[in-house]
């Protein structure tokens, strides 16, 4: 099994096994599995703030999941966040220890695969950034291996392509304080870049439904955050689509189902989704309860697809 530091993967971790699905209902529904959980009687909202305080992950396709795997813990220098477990067809990764929300892999078929990142005035930009203690250490350990790099080193950043060709950016972090509490040299997200048609409205939007807050503003593009002071949050970046039309958009589609691309967390999806709804978000799906907690699963006003989980111990259960 894997309890061993990163960088030390072996053929055990690959095996195959079988994992017992979470049990779940699903509000305003008859599904319910062998296992149901009781709903509370009194109100899916349970009084509590409705604003994002945690991004829990940022998710990626890929079309080999061994080889992703191999990549961001041998070559980047992460962690499985469950080394007991061995990898299937997903993968749960972290900064070591985790500080922040993780990176979670999945598998996707090639006719579904897609890449997240597009264009920001003709020029292509990553779909995540992480932060990273040293540049030059993760430079010379992406050339050991023979990694495509997209932009060297200048002026605190590069970017370069993983296995599945994905664009990843890297910024040079001089925050010693927190760079002293993470043992890799990657210390988390800097941000995700979500394209929009308009920055300005969807940055209102994250505002008003989200209780995000603006931290940067610039000429094509707003960087946007939660409100909880939790450490190591990393930034939402709207920038404007390169055709307004049609923005580039952050899920993608798996076994003929939308995949999101970014996961955050609330206390009170109940009411959480009635602010959504009227501050021009989409909600397709019923509210979802698993053993893991609840799920709202929304479309923002540009698309793009986005799961909010709300954990057991605000869910009644």
């Amino acid at each position: 099994m894997l309890n061993k530091p990163a960088g030390q993967l072996s053929e055990d971790n690959f095996k195959p096994q079988h994992i017992t699905k979470a049990f779940k209902v699903i509000a305003g529904s008859n599904e319910v599995s062998s296992n149901p959980i009781q709903l509370p009687t009194t109100s899916l909202s349970n009084g509590l703030e409705t604003g994002i305080d945690l991004m829990t992950l940022v998710q990626l396709p890929t079309r080999n999941l061994k080889r992703s795997v191999i990549f961001y813990v041998d070559v980047l220098g992460l962690q499985l966040e469950y080394p007991e477990r061995p990898v299937e067809n997903h993968a749960f990764i972290q900064t070591i220890p985790r500080i922040g929300p993780g990176l979670h892999i999945l598998e996707t078929p090639s006719s579904e695969f897609r890449h997240l990142h597009g264009r920001v005035n003709e020029v292509m930009e990553a779909y995540a950034a992480f932060y990273v203690k040293d540049l030059a250490q993760l430079y010379e350990r992406l050339m050991q291996e023979g990694v495509e790099i997209a932009t060297a080193p200048s002026y605190g950043y590069m970017s370069f392509f993983d296995p599945d060709g994905h664009l990843i950016g890297a910024y040079e972090r001089t925050d010693s304080e927190l760079n002293a509490r993470i043992e890799s040299n990657i210390t988390g997200f800097r941000h995700v870049q979500m394209h929009v048609m308009d920055p300005q409205h969807t940055a209102a939007f994250f505002e008003q439904a989200l209780g995000f807050e603006r931290v940067l503003s610039h000429a094509d593009a707003i960087d946007m955050k939660v409100k909880s002071g939790e450490v190591n949050q990393p930034m939402i970046r709207l920038v404007q689509a390169a055709d307004t039309n049609h923005p580039q958009l952050m899920h993608w589609m798996l076994d003929g189902l939308p995949k999101h691309a970014l996961e955050l967390h609330s206390k009170n999806i109940g009411a959480l989704k009635e602010i959504v709804t009227a501050s021009g978000g989409l909600v397709k799906e019923e509210l979802e309860f698993t053993g893991c907690g609840g799920y709202l699963k929304f479309y923002t006003p540009d698309g793009h697809y986005i799961w909010v989980n709300q954990d057991r111990r605000y869910s009644g259960y």
